[in-house]
């Protein structure tokens, strides 16, 4: 009989986050398994993420508006050697639409700093952590954003970890954030504020809690992704849709 073993993420307490990472990560070196569907590890269904308990980031969220503060927020974020990182621009709706970046979420174990490019730009300051090797950059799916920060200030961007793409290296055929924090953290991540208007010159509370948790959720990821030494095999007959990069699209 295969072990399961449960765990509930205390979203508001970074030391029981850090006591969740070393009971996952022992766990998994004395089973070599990991929680998921018992039917089906390869896959989460949908069904079976809507049973879970919802989860949302706890900590501080710091809205940067004004070029002043960005002087502050920078120098707290470079004391960090890995930050959880996102962005959000305002949703196409039609077939060859795009639209610039409006928000860059970089998020520490307590702290998300939310920057708001509808007030600021992004300043040398700003632009030497999102080229900075030292600090690692933990996001999700990350090529799209990429480009998009190039078109908006061309700067060479180093030190960014895709945690899609360390799933896909395992097997995993959903690599998206609801899916990931469902296999890892057994918790729901809540998107209903995706498609949400970023361009807009305020961001209502919903939007701030919803983009302060995509970034959060990376880096709570990023050590238990890291701690599972499995290698998940693809269900038999099943076929992977491939992007162009060669990889399985996130779910």
């Amino acid at each position: 009989m295969r072990h399961i073993f449960s765990f509930q993420t205390s979203v508001c307490n970074s030391k029981a986050n850090t006591l969740q990472y070393l009971i996952a990560s022992l766990f998994q070196r004395r089973h070599n398994s990991i929680m998921v569907e018992p039917f089906l590890e390869n896959r989460i269904s949908k069904d079976y993420i809507n049973t879970l308990p919802p989860i949302r980031f706890c900590g501080r969220i710091e809205l940067i508006n004004h070029p002043d503060q960005v002087r502050k927020a920078t120098r707290h974020l470079r004391r960090h050697r890995v930050l959880g990182f996102d962005t959000e621009s305002r949703p196409a709706f039609k077939k060859g639409e795009s639209y610039p970046i409006s928000l860059i979420q970089l998020a520490t174990p307590d702290t998300v700093y939310l920057f708001h490019l509808a007030h600021i730009d992004i300043d040398d300051r700003l632009a030497r952590i999102l080229s900075s090797k030292r600090i690692k950059k933990v996001g999700i799916a990350l090529n799209n954003d990429l480009e998009k920060l190039n078109e908006l200030r061309p700067m060479k961007t180093a030190g960014f970890v895709d945690l899609s793409r360390l799933a896909a290296e395992k097997g995993i055929v959903q690599q998206g954030a609801r899916s990931l924090a469902a296999r890892y953290l057994h918790q729901r991540l809540i998107k209903s504020s995706q498609r949400t208007n970023w361009a807009r010159p305020e961001l209502s509370e919903k939007q701030k809690f919803y983009a302060a948790t995509d970034a959060w959720i990376c880096l709570e990821l990023y050590a238990l992704i890291l701690a599972d030494r499995r290698v998940y095999p693809p269900p038999p007959d099943m076929e992977i849709p491939l992007d162009r990069n060669g990889s399985a699209p996130p779910a």
